[in-house]
This record gives C-alpha cells, structure tokens and sequence, in this order.
C-alpha cells in the first residue's frame, strides 16, 4: 500500500471520522478504560476492532506473529510487559488468544528450514513447538488443511497455557476477577470458533442476542 494512499486516509479520517465522535476522543484523551486484551498475530488480514466492532477505547492489543505468549519468565518483553500492564494496571477482565486461518507463522513451524536465514523468527517460533509436538500424531493422518488447522488451534491452547503462568494473570485467576478465551478467526468464512475447555475443543462462537423490551403495561 503506498504511503500516499495511507496519507489520503488519514485526511478521510481528520474531515470525517473524527468530526463524528468528538467527544469520545476527547475523553479517549484523557484516560482509557478497556474491557479485554485482545492478543492475535500480526497478520495483515486480521482487524481485532473491525472483527469485534469495537469502539476505540475498548481493546487493549497485543500484536505479534504467531499470537505467542512466551511462558513467564522464559522471554520477558513486549508482550510479557503487555499483559501485566493490562491485567495488573488497566484491571481488563477477560483476556482473549486469537489465532487464525492460514497463519504463515504455523506454516513456518512445520517447515522450520525455511526461517533459517531469519534468526529471530526462528527463535520465536520455538514458542509454538509444544503445539507442533501435541499435534504431530495427527500428521498423515488429517489432509494438510486440517491439520494446519489443528496446529493452529492447538497453539492457541497452548498460549492461553502459556498466559497463566504469568504472576499478574495467576492473581487475578485465583480471585476469579479475570477470564481467558481461546479464539480462531476463520478469515475466508468470516467466523470465529472458541476453545471449550468441557468438550476439549473449538466451537463457533455463539453470537449474544439483543435483550427483547419488555411491552410497557398501562396503568
């Protein structure tokens, strides 16, 4: 995309987006008050807001290619920092993993000599092999589709995993003042399928209904 055509957005966005919603930005400007961190990949295809239809204030996001959460404290980062801020200052209460349909990051755990050349994708790519290693079994047996699929669900368990052995997401878990979801966006079909921890697998997200008002009674 060039920057030019990026420019032109930016100046949609100044005449009228933002004329739009004055006044949600100038509280926005003042402090934030998200609900979820919302962590997926940093694939281009996926906008957590768009797909979410949230406003701007109510996501707290992480971005990083293979939405990895590095076991606590075997790689403190970015994202470890991410997530104790927050947890631990932001107090969001739920925090939810999406991952999605034809991750090139999965693709690359299954073809590892292919990163090589590229020392620091390799290396955290490391973080996904234990979902590679609970799947492998299925390798040969599943056609290439589904088993990439099921990669990327696993490794979508596995960082929620991951998550829980981070000291700020611990606490809030035991006072049971937070929760963790599992998601995997499904691009081409535009849904989303969740982890249920009951039956041990992903299921398409149930969509909540609008409340039906009550008729009022006359006096």
């Amino acid at each position: 995309m060039p920057v030019d055509q990026i420019l032109r957005g930016l100046k949609r966005f100044q005449k009228k987006v933002y004329p739009k919603h004055r006044e949600l930005f100038r509280k926005l400007a003042l402090q934030q008050r998200p609900t979820a961190l919302f962590i997926t990949c940093a694939d281009s295809r996926i906008d957590p807001c768009l797909l979410t239809q949230t406003k701007p204030g109510e996501l707290f996001l992480s971005r990083v290619i293979g939405n990895i959460v590095p076991r606590y404290p075997e790689s403190i980062g970015g994202v470890s920092a991410t997530i104790e801020y927050a947890v631990g200052v932001l107090g969001v209460s739920d925090v939810i993993v999406c991952g999605h349909t034809d991750c090139g990051v999965m693709k690359g755990v299954l073809n590892p000599e292919a990163l090589k050349p590229l020392a620091s994708v390799s290396a955290w790519l490391e973080h996904a092999e234990p979902a590679r290693l609970a799947v492998e079994k299925s390798r040969g047996v599943l056609s290439d589709a589904d088993f990439l699929l099921a990669l990327t669900e696993r490794n979508v368990v596995e960082q929620i995993g991951n998550l829980r052995t981070h000291p700020s997401v611990a606490a809030r878990l035991e006072k049971g003042s937070l929760k963790l979801h599992g998601w995997v966006y499904h691009i081409g079909k535009g849904i989303v399928t969740t982890y249920n921890t009951r039956l041990e697998r992903f299921v398409r997200v149930r969509t909540v209904k609008p409340r039906k008002s009550k008729p009022r009674t006359r006096a």
